[in-house]
């Protein structure tokens, strides 16, 4: 598994839990219009590329609950559909 969050204190966030023990992937924020972030303005591909190998099988999205953080997610999940894993939130 891996968990997708926007920046590095999110991935701090959820050690502090212990909630998630799989692997995690920074995008670097998220897309937002207004402040001229697109897609590949984040390592958004890099995720595809990550998402290849068989060992991979589901793909979290913990981005937040804001416009942009619910752009960004639909986004990623729409450039994962190709590939075979599952995508949640």
């Amino acid at each position: 598994m891996i968990c997708v969050v926007e920046d590095v204190a999110d991935l701090w966030a959820l050690e502090r839990t212990a909630a998630f023990a799989g692997r995690y992937h920074v995008l670097g924020g998220t897309l937002s219009a207004l402040d001229g972030r697109g897609p590949e303005d984040l390592s958004i591909a890099a995720l595809v590329a990550r998402a290849a190998p068989e060992d991979v099988t589901e793909i979290i999205l913990a981005t937040s609950a804001t416009v942009e953080g619910q752009t960004t997610a639909h986004y990623v999940a729409e450039r994962l559909a190709g590939a075979n894993v599952t995508v949640s939130r």
